[in-house]
């Protein structure tokens, strides 16, 4: 059984000692191959034979099997595989030559699920030690609003349902949020992030059962502190106190009033920006770092790197040259 497809050799047939002679005909034409094609369809060899389906499926697995390897890519190593109809070896040499759904042999699926197994059995072990202590500390009181709302939501809701309930409220420019409060939860010990090894995304979250018992304790209403009508941008202007009588007057005064809510979280870095106007006024404004795409955590912009500083500066620039207070 000649062939060119690299990733299959040795393909055997073998025919049963206890067949009967008038089969042994039937079985070589049924796995009879032309370059990994199987030439005979098992239709024809009902007419040929002058047999039923029901009949031909009987001598071919009473009788018979067909052998072969398929190349792992994964542990660069052949794996063996007994089939005993067409069928199954048409679906299994197409399931495992698709480029876009590389499968990996048995060897290297249960390696990979032993390894898995051992790193939950970690996280379990790793959980069950933090999360006493926390749960005894009672670490959710160290958590921003905003924070517990996403731990109470954990205890309610699975790893999706928890995604797709905050891309509803935070959109996706606010999405980040989320992520930085399931690993700060995490932090005090009372969840433990499942990850992707290939990129580190949350792929699920795991907790002790012994934290529902304080649920009530954590449970808190995230509409308080997240709204569609809730910003966390300040923009305020500063304006000249005219009546500076008093060697202590301040130089700004005035009244305020915002038209939305605004929650400035906790823990969260925010730049600020101070532009001078008209009349000597200022306007001042104080943004969460988050609202810029993919940039580190940072402290002061002096110290960052000189891309990351034009970056900053160009955001600030332009909200100084579009300032609306």
């Amino acid at each position: 059984m000649e062939h060119n497809y690299e990733k299959i050799k040795n393909i055997q047939l073998k025919i049963f000692q206890n067949c009967p002679k008038e089969h042994e005909q039937i079985i070589e034409l049924y796995w009879q191959f032309n370059d990994l094609k199987l030439v005979n369809k098992p239709g024809e060899l009902n007419k040929k034979f002058s047999i039923s389906q029901s009949q031909l499926s009987h001598i071919i697995i009473s009788y018979s099997s067909l052998s072969f390897y398929f190349f792992c890519e994964n542990c660069n190593t052949y794996e063996k595989h007994v089939v005993k109809s067409q069928t199954v070896f048409k679906d299994l040499i197409l399931y495992k030559s698709r480029s876009y759904s590389y499968q990996k042999c048995d060897y290297c699926k249960l390696e990979e699920e032993t390894a898995s197994e051992i790193e939950k059995q970690k996280r379990i072990e790793e959980l069950t030690l933090n999360s006493n202590d926390a749960i005894a500390s009672k670490n959710w009181q160290n958590l921003s609003n905003f924070e517990k709302g996403v731990l109470s939501s954990c205890l309610k809701m699975n790893f999706n349902q928890v995604k797709t309930h905050y891309g509803k409220i935070l959109g996706q420019s606010q999405f980040i949020k989320l992520i930085h409060a399931l690993k700060n939860i995490e932090n005090q010990g009372l969840l433990i992030l499942e990850k992707d090894s290939r990129n580190n995304y949350i792929i699920n979250y795991e907790y002790l059962e012994k934290l529902l018992d304080f649920k009530d304790e954590i449970d808190f209403v995230e509409k308080s502190s997240i709204s569609n009508n809730v910003k966390n941008t300040i923009k305020l202007k500063l304006t000249i106190n005219d009546k500076q009588n008093h060697p202590d007057s301040p130089m700004f005064s005035g009244l305020v009033k915002f038209k939305d809510k605004i929650v400035i979280e906790p823990h969260v870095d925010y730049i600020f920006g101070h532009w001078q106007r008209a009349n000597n006024n200022m306007y001042l404004t104080l943004t969460p770092i988050t609202d810029l795409e993919k940039l580190p955590e940072q402290k002061r912009i002096s110290n960052l790197p000189i891309s990351l500083q034009k970056g900053i500066s160009d955001f600030l620039n332009n909200l100084g040259e579009n300032l609306d207070f």
